[in-house]
């Protein structure tokens, strides 16, 4: 290779490399402020900070749990995976798992500018398209969002996945076709709407690698599916797989409750709605309502025409811009499995779902650009300016949006802020500030969002809580009654139901209430805890203990039930049978719990046996020191002494 050739790869080589620096640079500039982002209260707690499984970190046993569940309705086992490693590296400090996705994040911009310069040869377009992707507002809550890596991950694998397929296009083989395959399943792993991820390799083969240019008219399209067929198969099975998961947790919405037609025009209307948002970053929200009454038929059918004129125009101009070809159609069928014919849950777009998509509308701006300006013969100047300034604006831009993920309330009043009816972010924040003890707010917004979604069981449940711990009883227990109507299975409703009624002193029907729970789930202790108090409270032994000695009669195992049954038979005052219960209980919970050891120590005091009474409070008082209750500990303490200076009184 002759020297200057050298050269030039080399001056190739570290421009390359400096724009990958500046790149990262600058997407870590747009997101460093989420190392000061918390947690929010917004499927954070699902994935993260309330998921048991998760926050054991990670294991031989959860790794098991990431490849069989299907909790959130989504089957994604590596990026269960990533959770894991985060809680096991960073426990619970949200920075470390925010700066984890900001790296993906940044990889994916540099992967996206390497591949497009691979492809096309056009550094500079090529950095640009990167910049936008990297830069764009609308990528936000795909990053800053915790419970959204999925997102960047599967999109890390989606670009490793093309970069792997353009080494096979250049030299096709069964070996380097494997490895597109384990790429393109790793993404599926982490998010399924890399379905689509097929259709964009055969998008690719048109334009820019035109890898079956020799052959005339549509028949490149045959031969570029029937290379895709194993990538389309896997497809197929996935969406399968991902359309029972949602379904199975009720995340997809019935036709019955949102016809088909609504569901079309909401799709066609999004599709125009991204579109603008793309060009018009602002205001952006975490939750955009989906209206259940659809839009207006002037707007469809506006869009639909935008829609139809933009498609017919790429179509026409397909061989003299080739981009546009590509472009277009990579933002409509990447778009697919999200635009809301089959709806899975309550909005009717999403930021995050542009993440992918959008790059489809940077490469058409890009190219076109870059078309326009050399047939005007503008100086580099004008468009390197005009470039330089559009990625400042999305810099700050995006700064300020990452600022709304900063908590809980910040999140929530910003989307309330800038959109409406939306019912959702209503009950977000109403959590939100009852967390806080401010009531009387919580109480108002939790109204607000009945009012736009009056058949809403879980907002009819938190008004109840909130009435609840407002004192107002009576309003509570008939709140917590509307959403058992609406929700009868919903037990831990049903508990609170229950709970609501006793304070209100209609203990005949919160009875009721406890009993359906226990039948449904034996060891709901909470509700065995309620039944518990409620026969205490209203004096109503006997009809307490029959309840507890039916479901011991069923469970006989349950050491709780002969516990309470214990205790019950002592207000009765049959000592000895409460012993019974109560040793029973010991032997159940393999003398390991404090509280039945506490309360048998009791029961042979009141039999007058010390020995055993003492003997039994000293092994609570260690099983309590293990379970960390100090209060208790200092109990037992005391009764111990009792006891000991009883026996000292009879010598």
């Amino acid at each position: 290779m002759p020297n200057s050739d050298i050269q030039a790869r080399k001056m190739d080589i570290s421009r390359t490399l400096l724009l990958c620096f500046v790149l990262a640079a600058a997407t870590f500039a747009a997101f460093e402020g989420v190392r000061s982002n918390d947690f929010v209260f917004y499927d954070d707690d699902k994935y993260i900070t309330g998921n048991d499984e998760v926050l054991r970190g990670l294991s031989i046993k959860s790794l098991k749990w990431a490849f069989t569940t299907n909790h959130t309705g989504y089957w994604h086992p590596l990026t269960w995976i990533s959770h894991l490693i985060d809680v096991s590296v960073f426990g619970l400090n949200p920075a470390g798992h925010h700066l984890v996705s900001v790296g993906f994040h940044i990889a994916n911009v540099i992967l996206l500018f390497l591949i497009l310069r691979k492809m096309t040869s056009a550094v500079w377009l090529s950095a640009f398209v990167a910049a936008v992707f990297g830069l764009h507002p609308l990528g936000v809550e795909s990053v800053a969002w915790a419970a959204e890596r999925k997102n960047v991950l599967s999109s890390f694998f989606a670009f490793l996945t093309i970069w792997a397929y353009l080494r096979y296009a250049r030299k096709p083989g069964l070996w380097r076709y494997i490895v597109v395959a384990v790429l393109f399943a790793a993404g599926l792993l982490s998010k399924p709407m890399l379905v689509t991820l097929p259709f964009v390799l055969i998008l690719l083969d048109y334009w820019p690698i035109a890898r079956f240019g020799e052959l005339k008219g549509w028949r490149w399209l045959r031969r570029a599916i029937t290379d895709k067929v194993p990538l389309l198969v896997t497809s197929a099975v996935l969406c399968a797989v991902t359309y029972m998961g949602q379904k199975a947790v009720a995340v997809v919405i019935d036709i019955s409750s949102l016809p088909l037609i609504t569901r079309i025009d909401n799709s066609l209307v999004s599709y125009i709605r991204y579109i603008g948002k793309i060009f018009y970053p602002t205001p952006l929200a975490a939750l955009y309502p989906l209206d259940m009454n659809g839009y207006p038929s002037w707007k469809v059918i506006l869009c639909l025409v935008l829609l139809l004129a933009a498609t017919t125009v790429v179509i026409l101009e397909r061989r003299r811009y080739r981009f546009l070809l590509t472009g277009w159609f990579w933002y409509l069928g990447t778009l697919v499995p999200v635009i809301g014919l089959v709806q899975v849950g309550v909005q009717s777009m999403a930021d995050r779902y542009m993440y992918l998509p959008g790059i489809g509308i940077y490469i058409i701006v890009a190219w076109l650009a870059g078309e326009t300006a050399a047939k005007l013969r503008l100086p580099k100047i004008v468009p390197a300016i005009t470039g330089a300034t559009i990625l400042v604006a999305l810099l700050l831009i995006t700064r300020m949006q990452v600022g709304y993920w900063k908590n809980s309330e910040s999140l929530f009043r910003h989307t309330l802020d800038v959109t409406t009816n939306n019912y959702v972010m209503y009950k977000n924040y109403g959590q939100v500030l009852k967390s806080k003890g401010q009531l009387d707010e919580a109480i108002d917004n939790f109204r607000r969002a009945l009012e736009f979604s009056p058949g809403w069981a879980e907002a009819h449940d938190k008004l109840a809580c909130a009435l609840q711990d407002k004192g107002h009883d009576a309003e509570a227990a008939a709140e917590f009654a509307t959403a058992l109507r609406i929700k009868p299975d919903k037990i831990e409703v049903r508990n609170r139901y229950g709970n609501a009624l006793v304070k209100i002193k209609q203990y005949d029907k919160a009875f009721e209430q406890f009993d359906m729970v226990l039948a449904e789930n034996p060891r709901e202790l909470s509700a065995l805890n309620n039944l518990y108090k409620a026969g205490v409270e209203s004096r109503q032994i006997d009809k307490a203990l029959g309840m507890i000695l039916n479901l011991q009669a069923k469970d006989p195992n349950n050491f709780e039930f002969c516990q309470k049954a214990g205790l019950l038979y002592g207000m009765k005052g049959d000592i000895n049978t409460a012993t019974k219960q109560l040793e029973k209980a010991c032997r159940l919970s393999n003398y390991q719990v404090a509280e039945p050891m506490a309360f048998l120590s009791q029961a042979y005091a009141a039999k007058k046996d010390m020995k055993n009474a003492i003997d039994m409070a000293q092994k609570a008082i260690s099983a309590a020191q293990k379970e960390g209750r100090d209060d208790v500990v200092a109990q037992l303490k005391d009764s111990l002494e009792s006891y000991q200076q009883k026996i000292k009184e009879k010598q």
